[in-house]
């Protein structure tokens, strides 16, 4: 039997997972309960969500081991609560919380071998996942929610492997899904170009920085090729 989540995403995780919890261990009480990136979040609510996003995910690894669905979450209202009920734990609660939550979806998605019962899940937006993409879709949220504390780490920080494949996973979303008000983004630092609207200037930059605007982040210089000012993307989710 082989594992459903590829060998090179799990240990991408488990390195994302663990550079994560360094940084928070050196963290305390006080900078949690500063404001994070995102609109009525502290940073406690950020690692709220993603001790709860670990936990969900492993609810997805078991719907594809079972058959049975299991959302990864009972309803947006129970996942809103569950993340106002973390962010007021103890900060070493939390952090002990968001421990036992990665090590759950990483036994969970160690136990989960080919073949599975469910290929196709839903993401607790909705969204179709993979089984097999498990694992790419939580580094998703831990590498870019690690930007949402308005810390240390920045966009320009992400590695080449997971902008090329966040980029490739999310801009034919964008492009059929949302009105992009551009054409085509042009990656200056890997030659890489993504077409994401139906017309509209081009942008350049690099790829981090290009997918931070995709997604609504914080990022550096973009140009675009008709010298124009640089759009707002519309809304991811």
């Amino acid at each position: 039997m082989s594992l459903a989540t590829p060998l090179t995403h799990l240990a991408e995780l488990r390195s994302a997972e663990s550079a994560l919890e360094r940084d928070l261990a050196g963290r305390d009480a006080a900078w949690s309960r500063q404001a994070s990136a995102l609109p009525g979040w502290t940073r406690a609510h950020v690692v709220a969500h993603l001790a709860g996003n670990a936990t969900g995910m492993a609810n997805l690894a078991t719907w594809a081991s079972s058959g049975t669905e299991t959302p990864m979450y009972p309803s947006r209202e129970v996942r809103a609560d569950e993340i106002e009920r973390r962010a007021a734990l103890d900060w070493a609660e939390l952090l002990a919380d968001l421990t036992a939550s990665v090590q759950a979806l990483d036994d969970a998605l160690q136990a989960l071998t080919e073949p599975v019962e469910a290929r196709l899940l839903r993401l607790g937006s909705g969204v179709p996942v993979e089984a097999a993409g498990l694992g790419a879709a939580r580094i998703r949220e831990v590498q870019i929610h690690r930007v949402d504390l308005a810390s240390d780490f920045r966009a320009s920080d992400w590695d080449d492997a997971f902008t090329l494949r966040t980029m490739g996973q999310l801009a034919p979303f964008f492009a059929k899904a949302r009105d992009v008000p551009v054409h085509t983004l042009r990656c200056a630092d890997t030659g890489h170009c993504w077409q994401v609207g139906r017309d509209g200037p081009d942008l350049l930059g690099t790829e981090a920085e290009l997918l931070a605007w995709l997604i609504g982040r914080p990022h550096g210089t973009i140009d675009t090729t008709d010298k124009s000012s640089l759009p707002s993307a519309p809304a991811w989710v």
